[in-house]
């Protein structure tokens, strides 16, 4: 048949074919309606297991039969990437990239992932670009309104640094001060809009620092770690504590938080819906990295400096403390505006949808 010759039909095209052909369409006219020759049809024909096989895995725009080497990870890679497309999760290059190598290394295979492999596995099941019009990941399954949906982050705080430049006269050299390495993690989470934000989780090192000796509370949660940092003991209880907390007020929400080791799959959660952002996701995605944390800091920033000039006035040497520090940033926390917070969302695609709904 002329013409005929070279030309390929996806596995997608290849199973309508096979269809047909079950149902009683002639080979002649089938290879006359997709532009092949009559042994074209009858190799699918004699093919129609691997082709099927092939259908049902989602290679849909395959063009031969052969399947790629690396059958573990692309399955594997499918399965996710479908999961997360379920959820409304956006999946760009660079994440599948990075997912499919970590499946290599669970498997155990001698593969580094490409950008052309993504690309080839894209052509091989029909994936394309699009742009999001809202990238609240799962967001419209769980949550009715955007004050429910909540986004939480740590980041880390040297409360006592001093500046490592200084202005002096020409000729005079820069000595003294040391660069203080005291460390907090603070947990900042707010919802949507910004009308509600929560009590800062500040985690230090010492269990009860002598400067707390005084104190009768607090205006934050405090818990301690050897090393100041956020570990999963400390987020669980956080989050049952919280859940406690909405409990009472009969309140559901959404929170999206970042998947890393620090934060587990808390079970049985009765009014948090805990979503996690895809593994090593930019920090485009999440809200609170749009300059929630920036502003936050330099609130905090600001106010060390007046606390600074204070203590030179005074010749007060003393540095600040930890009690300093977290009055500082829970006042700094105060001063993050409503609709600073509302920006972020809104940059890291978050929208307003008066149809989302709670699932139960």
């Amino acid at each position: 048949m002329s013409g005929a010759k070279g030309k390929q039909i996806n596995i997608e095209e290849k199973s309508r074919i096979i269809s047909k052909l079950e149902s009683g369409v002639p080979n002649k006219d089938l290879a006359k309606e997709y532009g092949v020759s009559h042994s074209t049809i009858s190799t699918i024909w004699n093919e129609r297991e691997k082709i099927q096989n092939l259908y049902d895995k989602n290679f849909l725009k395959m063009k031969r039969t052969r399947t790629t080497k690396h059958t573990k990870i692309e399955e594997a890679l499918l399965k996710w990437f479908k999961y997360q497309r379920t959820n409304n999760v956006p999946i760009n290059g660079p994440i599948l990239q990075q997912k499919a190598n970590d499946f290599v290394q669970r498997f155990g295979e001698v593969f580094v992932c490409s950008s052309s492999w993504i690309q080839r596995f894209r052509t091989r099941h029909g994936i394309v670009g699009g742009k999001m019009s809202g990238e609240a990941a799962s967001v419209p399954r769980y949550a009715k309104k955007p004050d429910d949906i909540f986004h939480a982050d740590e980041t880390g705080l040297f409360y006592n640094m001093t500046p490592d430049r200084t202005l002096k006269f020409k000729g005079d050299n820069c000595s003294g001060g040391k660069m203080s390495k005291t460390r907090l993690t603070i947990m900042v989470a707010a919802n949507m809009t910004g009308s509600c934000r929560k009590k800062l989780l500040v985690i230090g090192k010492s269990k009860k620092p002598r400067c707390f000796k005084s104190v009768r509370s607090l205006p934050v949660t405090y818990e301690n770690n050897v090393k100041s940092w956020m570990t999963s003991e400390i987020f669980e209880r956080w989050l049952r504590d919280w859940d406690a907390e909405l409990k009472a007020n009969n309140k559901k929400v959404l929170l999206l938080v970042d998947n890393c080791p620090a934060h587990p799959a808390v079970t049985n959660l009765k009014f948090i819906k805990l979503v996690f952002l895809p593994p090593n996701v930019t920090y485009v995605l999440q809200p609170m990295d749009q300059g929630v944390l920036r502003c936050l800091k330099s609130h905090y920033r600001r106010m060390q400096v007046l606390k600074l000039i204070q203590n030179l006035d005074s010749n007060n040497q003393n540095s600040f403390t930890v009690i300093d520090a977290i009055l500082m940033i829970s006042e700094a926390w105060d001063k993050v505006l409503q609709k600073t917070i509302a920006n972020c969302f809104r940059h890291a695609g978050f929208k307003d949808n008066s149809n989302l709904r709670l699932r139960d």
